[in-house]
């Protein structure tokens, strides 16, 4: 009997451990059956301002702000994106470069740059790019001659190009006067950086000293520097018209970053991820290009708030500009070779609009 009783017993737990089984999966009432998946955070680093920051004139922070919210909304959730401005993440752009090359970053919103492969000098050509025309038919339509061309020399460095921006042209500022003419820069000591054209081209006409941007404020501030080129969000965004009232449109060169990502991380992606972040990129150049028309239209009106003289060059003025690059066809070619040389001329050269 009281084998009987025992077996019974053990039979009767068993049966209960089965019904309760079930039920110790099961959420308590109330409670939320939450499968939701944290997002994956990816890291975007750049030299654009914070748009949060700087309001005025800055045409590339809220574009990353763009790819950042593009990616964020058509994702389903999946991914979050990062945005570290203004060399925040990165104390210059070369570091930034070799970060993304590392996979520590997943996007930098950058220029190729020559210390890595000069043969990014190309479009650095003074007076290579004429307007904002061209450079969206010619450069920035991911179909173009000049959108494949950047796109082959980004591959060949192991960086994805997602986009090309149109960038914004750099004009002269300085500390003592007006800069009208090449001849001008003859008594002037003028700041440039890393870059084979941009220093031949400035340094034929006059003194140059080449340093990092992080030292120029304080180096025109106490006269070592007189003069340089920056794009207008630079000038503002770093109150550079305190100490260099004079700002003159010339145009020498534009300053256009391109959204890109490790080649290999790339590849790496779905196909419908790597369409997302093309997408992205894509809408990032739409806003930049968008900001910089508004922009453009409150130019006069902010520099003769802030007290800056500013200057427009007549069409002779701005042709002695042309002539003195077109002279230096030969350096150019000395630095990107000829057959580089030859194709940027062929897409871009002939463009009449």
């Amino acid at each position: 009997m009281k084998k009987l009783l025992c077996m019974i017993l053990a039979l009767t737990t068993a049966l209960s451990l089965c019904a309760c089984g079930p039920k110790a999966d099961a959420p308590e009432q109330g409670e939320a059956d939450d499968n939701t998946v944290e997002p994956k955070t990816l890291v975007l680093t750049c030299t654009a301002l914070d748009p949060a920051q700087v309001t005025e004139f800055n045409s590339w922070g809220p574009a990353v702000a763009a790819f950042k919210e593009y990616v964020e909304e058509n994702s389903n959730g999946r991914y979050k994106v990062d945005i570290f401005y203004n060399f925040t993440y990165g104390s210059s752009e070369a570091e930034m470069w070799q970060m993304l090359a590392d996979g520590e970053v997943d996007f930098y919103f950058g220029a190729g740059l020559s210390s890595v492969d000069q043969r990014f000098c190309w479009n650095k050509i003074p007076y290579l790019f004429k307007n904002y025309d061209q450079l969206l038919e010619l450069y920035c339509d991911p179909e173009s001659e000049g959108f494949k061309l950047q796109s082959e020399l980004f591959e060949d460095n192991g960086v994805k190009m997602l986009a090309q921006n149109p960038g914004l042209f750099r004009h002269i500022m300085s500390t003592k006067k007006l800069i009208k003419t090449p001849s001008d820069l003859a008594d002037e000591t003028f700041r440039s950086y890393q870059d084979a054209i941009h220093t031949a081209f400035f340094g034929g006409l006059g003194n140059i000293v080449i340093m990092g941007f992080g030292d120029l404020y304080t180096s025109m501030q106490n006269g070592m520097v007189t003069a340089t080129d920056q794009q207008m969000p630079t000038y503002v965004g770093n109150t550079f018209y305190d100490i260099a009232p004079y700002y003159s449109f010339v145009g020498t060169q534009n300053t256009s970053y391109s959204m890109m990502m490790n080649l290999d991380a790339f590849n790496a992606y779905s196909a419908e991820d790597q369409e997302l972040f093309t997408k992205a990129a894509q809408r990032c150049a739409e806003v930049e290009y968008e900001q910089t028309c508004y922009w453009d239209k409150q130019t006069n009106s902010f520099l003769d708030s802030k007290g800056v003289t500013y200057y427009y060059p007549t069409e002779e003025e701005l042709q002695q500009w042309i002539d003195y690059a077109d002279s230096m066809k030969d350096t150019w070619i000395d630095v990107l070779g000829e057959d580089l040389y030859n194709r940027a001329y062929e897409i871009f050269g002939v463009w009449e609009g």
